[in-house]
């Protein structure tokens, strides 16, 4: 008996879409940059352990000042500067803590120390991982695919920017930004931990640490209640200040809706507030860092700077920029599908 294989007829085939290519880069760097650009990828394993040793410190420092007892016993202006010393103190928990997160993404890409990754891997994941839960493995793994597949249904960053529309944060005013920033940061906060720790240790790792740094520090120092006041300073900056800084960090990076290659999708972040505050070690120069990632963070603005000098046309007037958190980036004057440099 003879079998044969039944082929489908045309109209019960399935026809799936093509498959979304990657973004272009969108651009090239003069060639007289190349000695500069070779140059910008050398890693300094040991400046990233200063800053991110910086980070970690200053969080228990902060979480202690504002909890010193003499704040509340000297009478009505000094409670008052106890207050505002509280307030600063959140504001820079929530602010450090997020400069540990901006380091945790440079190891991802092995820009504490490209040529001992173990090294890079160990010293991040203790000095940066630990003091906000993050996995180092777990979030390359998710950000290296945002980074190859950019543009595409598995670029993770994409679909958080379509499920969140991000393109719709209304950026008329500070009260729209508000209102459209927080009915949006649940989510958020709900697709950031899905992608950096899905297990109960990585959720239990930040308190623990905070327990050990602030809060036994300040049961040695002052007692019971300012430790529990320090600890409730960490918790503040931890569960309200990082996340907002965190969310208008993370919704400022790209503009996919407009744009068709990495040049023109990616959002540089310039102003003050910006640099300092929201976008800490350099994590502004988003452009920069996705044209080479290999870049570590205290080489980016130095080759963001040498670019606009030595291709003002090509890169200066072309780059989307925001210097305000309220401005839309500048708008694309030139597409170009250039090869990679």
């Amino acid at each position: 008996m003879t079998h044969t294989l039944a082929v489908p007829a045309p109209q019960d085939r399935v026809v799936r879409p093509p498959e979304r290519r990657p973004y272009a880069r969108g651009y090239r760097a003069p060639a007289a940059l190349r000695g500069v650009l070779r140059d910008a990828h050398r890693t300094r394993l040991g400046v990233s352990v200063l800053m991110a040793g910086w980070d970690h410190v200053s969080v228990p420092l902060a979480a202690l000042a504002a909890a010193w007892p003499g704040w509340w016993s000297g009478g009505g202006g000094r409670a008052a500067a106890g207050v505002l010393v509280v307030l600063a103190a959140v504001l820079l928990v929530g602010r450090q803590l997020r400069a540990l997160e901006c380091l945790v993404h440079e190891a991802s890409h092995f820009n504490w120390c490209r040529h001992h990754r173990r090294a890079n891997d160990l010293c991040a994941g203790l000095l940066a991982g630990l003091p906000t839960g993050i996995r180092i493995g777990r979030y390359r793994a998710d950000h290296l695919l945002h980074h190859s597949r950019l543009g595409t249904d598995d670029d993770p960053d994409l679909r958080r920017y379509a499920e969140l529309d991000l393109a719709g944060l209304d950026r008329g005013s500070r009260l729209a930004y508000t209102r459209s920033l927080l009915v949006r940061l649940a989510a958020h906060q709900r697709s950031w931990y899905r992608t950096t720790s899905t297990d109960l240790p990585g959720l239990l790792l930040p308190p623990l640490w905070a327990l050990a740094v602030v809060a036994v520090p300040g049961w040695l120092l002052w007692g019971a209640g300012p430790a529990a006041a320090a600890g409730a300073v960490w918790l503040a900056g931890h569960a309200a200040a990082l996340p907002v800084l965190r969310f208008i960090g993370e919704s400022s990076e790209h503009s996919y809706h407009d744009a068709d290659t990495v040049f023109d999708s990616t959002v540089t972040n310039l102003g003050a507030v910006q640099r300092w505050l929201i976008h800490p070690h350099s994590d502004g120069y988003h452009t920069v860092h996705h044209l080479w990632p290999g870049t570590p963070h205290h080489r980016l603005r130095l080759l963001h700077e040498e670019l606009s000098a030595a291709d003002p046309d090509g890169y200066r007037r072309r780059l989307r920029a925001r210097h305000r958190v309220l401005d839309a980036p500048t708008p694309v004057h030139v597409r170009t599908t250039d090869t990679e440099e």
